[in-house]
């Protein structure tokens, strides 16, 4: 059984993993000051929570993209289990990162695709929207030929609202039309059919140079809401990250 870590600038997400079926997931607010201790109580209480002993778990694998985060996991996780975490990054990656600066490609970014290549093929676009939009592209067998990032939606509106003195957060539903009647109205339609725009724009010139064979597959907590008003995007996999991180654990184990 696996311990799978997704640690994000926003959220952890905690993934326990049997095999390919998902026992549980916990989602965390990321503190980056958060102790040892804590990380322990935190492991301790989904694993409680899950019904499964310390001792069942057989490895743990992390993505991070909050080094302060690291130390802690490491040292709170060290008196619960006798192995050693599988830190995913450009050193462990199972695919080939062909870039230019290889070790700057985020650790969830390379679980991603390697997930989505196992599962859906090649040539593919893995978009993760979390704290930032990432659109990641693979080739036809599996190598990592780069992207692109965008901020995220929720981001974009509170820069605007922290930088522009008449403005005001909103909340970001989808409006019925782009010409906005009132202030808010004039966000949400700036903001939220913006964004749409934005992907599905990106998605439009990554297949120009690509090659319409291009699938297009979606992931992160906030990728549900562009799947249902993007026809380009064609699949949504909220675990993809966690299918990931227990892809290169397997392929770590089997290398051993």
């Amino acid at each position: 059984m696996l311990l799978a870590y997704d640690i994000g600038n926003t959220n952890i997400v905690v993934g326990l993993l049997d095999g390919e079926r998902i026992v549980g997931r916990w989602r965390f607010t990321t503190h980056r000051q958060r102790t040892a201790d804590e990380m322990r109580f935190e492991a301790s209480s989904v694993l409680a929570e899950a019904g499964v002993d310390p001792a069942d778990i057989d490895g743990v694998a992390a993505a991070s993209v909050v080094p302060s985060l690291n130390s802690a996991l490491a040292a709170g996780l060290r008196p619960l289990f006798e192995t050693d975490i599988l830190w995913v990054d450009a050193r462990t990656s199972p695919i080939r990162l062909d870039v230019d600066e290889p070790w700057s490609v985020g650790a969830d970014r390379i679980a991603n695709c390697v997930a989505g290549h196992a599962l859906y093929g090649g040539p593919l676009l893995v978009i993760d929207f979390g704290t930032a939009i990432t659109f990641n592209l693979l080739s036809k067998d599996g190598v990592f030929l780069g992207g692109a990032i965008a901020p995220e939606m929720r981001l974009a509106a509170d820069a605007l609202t922290d930088r522009a003195a008449q403005l005001f957060a909103v909340s970001l539903d989808v409006p019925d039309t782009v010409i906005g009647r009132t202030t808010a109205s004039n966000l949400r339609a700036g903001l939220v059919l913006g964004f749409f725009d934005l992907v599905d724009g990106l998605i439009a010139r990554f297949r120009a140079e690509v090659g319409p064979a291009l699938r297009v597959v979606a992931t992160g907590g906030k990728g549900d809401l562009y799947v249902q008003h993007i026809d380009s995007i064609e699949l949504y996999d909220p675990d993809l990250t966690l299918k990931g991180l227990q892809l290169c654990w397997q392929r770590a184990r089997a290398s051993r």
